[in-house]
């Protein structure tokens, strides 16, 4: 059973034989018809090789685009989830495979550091990790160790941060990286479903938060660990945003829950650096996204609301992640004195710090009334009121019933608050 399916046109065999050898020099094993006679039952052998490889290399050159039979075992990989496509020479990729990460080893001398050729390897070792012990994969499992990867940190939990450029759509749930060391560190949380919203035996419960809904999450997607913190978003954006000093005495949000009264302090003017960034609007939010993407060469957004209650709730059916019960100690919540530093808290079962409590985090959804239009693919919800959006998580003013998972507020996207700040997602290719 092959880690790797070789496709190529016959014409660029000399370039196929030159990755071959390199793979094998990694110990992979690979399969190509460098032994297929005449006689072979040709479409038998290679559809049982390509079934049983755990991945597919299509090498893309001016000559293979034009190869139908190339092409054709690039659908068959793609449909099965193990292509891997790789430029070799410049070329116009097929339009059907344009949305699937290219590793580029058009400028590859046949090193073993060179980058791109680190990242394909890192991606095969992925594939066989999953078809070899899909079992040890996702939440709650244990990463396989993936030998091609570089580790550029690690969390205090002591689980260890990989070079973001070695992660991509294969790779294991659970997996923390970063793009740079001065990006914010991710995890990637697993694909799966769960019930947004609270019940009717919820005594918090507001309408606002039903009715209940199954949503599909279909792609794993990747969630900063902590929210972004002053440090990061200063180095993304250039400066810190404007602050506009104000107090609020209101003592309710939506006259349901009591809470502490948000006025302007220290920390909302002369940030730590390692402090969770507050006072960004919903534009200045969006604008921090675009830079971290434009410093990466990745795809960061911000998360929907569905995407984040179900990052929040971690498998969990409680009222927190944790239970029912949240006390003090288990968030950052009902103080005075500012945000603090995330990750004094634990964890929940996907490794995310802090999405209770600490900081109220904006969401791509517009405001709603209801989960009657959100949509149960996990998208954002675009329809609702145009000047507002959905903001998450509790802050460190807020009394526990703000922090419980199905909890939801709303914002001005022009406001600037001392309670809210942004979480990330990068958009995993």
């Amino acid at each position: 059973m092959s880690d790797v399916f070789l496709s190529y046109k016959k014409e660029d065999r000399p370039i196929a034989e030159r990755v071959v050898d390199s793979l094998r020099a990694h110990g992979l094993a690979v399969w190509w018809d460098e032994r297929l006679m005449a006689q072979s039952a040709w479409d038998a052998e290679l559809e049982h090789q390509l079934a049983a490889a755990a991945c597919a290399i299509v090498l893309w050159t001016p000559r293979s685009v034009e190869s139908e039979w190339v092409r054709t075992e690039a659908h068959y990989a793609q449909e099965h989830g193990k292509l891997v496509p790789v430029m070799m020479e410049r070329c116009t990729i097929p339009l059907a495979f344009l949305l699937r990460q290219t590793v580029d080893l058009c400028d590859w001398d046949g090193g073993a550091e060179h980058r791109q050729w680190r990242k394909l390897l890192s991606l095969i070792a992925d594939l066989a990790n999953a078809r070899d012990a899909p079992s040890t994969t996702g939440a709650g499992g244990t990463t396989p160790k993936n030998a091609f990867r570089d580790e550029v940190g690690r969390l205090p939990s002591g689980d260890g941060i990989v070079d973001g450029a070695f992660v991509n759509a294969s790779t294991p749930a659970g997996t923390a990286f970063r793009d740079s060391d001065m990006l914010p560190v991710m995890r990637i949380v697993p694909a799966g479903a769960f019930v947004v919203g609270s019940p009717p035996t919820d005594p918090d419960r507001a309408t606002t938060e039903g009715p209940q809904k199954r949503i599909e999450i279909p792609q794993p997607f990747a969630l900063g660990v902590f929210p972004v913190l002053v440090s990061e978003y200063e180095h993304a954006v250039g400066a810190l945003p404007a602050v506009e000093i104000h107090a609020s005495a209101s003592s309710s949000w939506f006259g349901l829950f009591e809470r502490r009264p948000v006025t302007a302090v220290a920390v909302a003017t002369s940030p730590h650096p390692t402090q969770p960034i507050v006072n960004v609007s919903f534009q200045d939010a969006e604008a921090c996204v675009a830079s971290i993407s434009t410093a990466s060469g990745e795809t960061y957004r911000l998360p929907s609301e569905a995407e984040w209650e179900y990052a929040c709730r971690a498998g969990s059916r409680g009222r927190y992640a944790f239970g029912d019960v949240l006390e003090m100690g288990m968030a950052v919540f009902a103080r005075s004195t500012g945000p603090a530093d995330p990750g004094s808290c634990r964890p929940n079962a996907f490794g995310l710090y802090d999405m209770h409590g600490n900081i109220r985090e904006w969401t791509a959804d517009l405001w709603h009334e209801s989960y009657e239009s959100t949509p149960v693919d996990g998208s954002p919800a675009l329809e609702g009121h145009g000047s507002m959006r959905v903001v998450r998580g509790g802050g460190w003013s807020d009394s526990a019933a703000l922090l419980r998972s199905a909890a939801r507020m709303r914002a001005t996207e022009s406001i600037r608050s001392p309670v809210i700040g942004l979480r990330v997602v990068r958009t995993l290719a």
